[in-house]
């Protein structure tokens, strides 16, 4: 089998985003950003707001498609997928999907060739399916761990967007690393007002080599936060985000506030809020107070 890498991964990205446009597989959401900056500690954080007029349009699909389906118990839109969002296969265990309802441009999906389910702890496959994306262009991938953590498919499986998700800015929290003495696999806590652990990413030369040493410390950092399996091999509610430069990991105790619902790339800066009244909402609260509340308070234990 054709596994797809670099250069060649990322054209075929962008010729089946083209047709999938054109055919209609592709179905993206239209919304209007905002930008928000707070400041923790003297550092300005920069924010994205995105309002989405018609999110609920994801959901009465996957209603409609399920109903289509009524044999099954959970419905999978990735089992089988639609052949027109394919891009390719990248490992043994791993293949590339459009993401059918994209709120940004190139929004790939890095998904498992057999069922397995989302709230087990990432490994090793798991991260080289990530490397190679990374490889391939400048991105942030991340996955939301149960439905806790943001998660909408039981299908394991991570995503990534391409940076900078701001303009001038790749995401908000990069300023406030940078006065870290952050290391490849030594994870560490910064300011932000949640538990969390951050480290450098482990990036460059052999993909295999560095999608375990990120694997290691994704585990380390499991520990520390007191997130790993239980009896059951499933981990406690978490998102991972990782970048070229950094990899951190958030333990959730919600999915939402109130209606403002939050996903990994909440944690990576960028929020969704469905129309006026959640704007008015989030800005009230703030985006800090917001990932805060959905997270796990510093004062609070793990």
């Amino acid at each position: 089998m054709d596994y797809l890498v670099g250069e060649q991964l990322w054209q075929r990205v962008i010729s089946v985003t083209a047709s999938a446009l054109q055919s209609g597989a592709l179905q993206s959401i239209p919304t209007s950003s905002l930008n928000r900056t707070e400041t923790l500690h003297g550092v300005n954080l920069p924010f994205q707001i995105r309002v989405v007029a018609n999110l609920t349009r994801k959901s009465e699909e996957m209603k409609q498609r399920a109903a289509q389906a009524p044999a099954a118990v959970d419905f999978n839109p990735f089992l089988p997928y639609d052949p027109d969002l394919y891009v390719g296969e990248l490992t043994d265990h791993y293949r590339c999907l459009l993401n059918k309802f994209n709120v940004m441009d190139h929004h790939i999906l890095m998904v498992t060739s057999r069922f397995i389910t989302q709230l087990e702890p990432l490994n090793i496959g798991d991260f080289l399916a990530a490397q190679i994306c990374l490889e391939t262009s400048d991105g942030l991938v991340f996955y939301n761990g149960g439905p806790a953590a943001g998660a909408s498919i039981t299908h394991k499986h991570l995503q990534m967007v391409p940076l900078p998700l701001t303009p001038g800015s790749g995401y908000p929290f990069q300023q406030l690393w940078a006065g870290l003495p952050l290391q490849p696999g030594v994870p560490a806590q910064s300011a932000l007002p949640f538990v969390h652990r951050v480290s450098a990413t482990t990036f460059g030369g052999n993909s295999r080599s560095c999608a375990e040493a990120n694997w290691r410390c994704y585990q380390t950092m499991m520990e520390q936060l007191e997130l790993l399996p239980g009896n059951d091999g499933l981990a406690p509610p978490h998102n991972l985000l990782m970048t070229r430069e950094h990899l951190w990991v958030v333990p959730r105790r919600c999915e939402r506030l109130g209606g403002l619902a939050v996903n990994a790339l909440g944690f990576a800066g960028t929020l969704l809020v469905k129309n006026d009244q959640q704007l008015q909402e989030l800005e009230q609260l703030g985006c800090l107070h917001l990932l805060q509340a959905v997270a796990v308070h510093r004062d609070c234990p793990n």
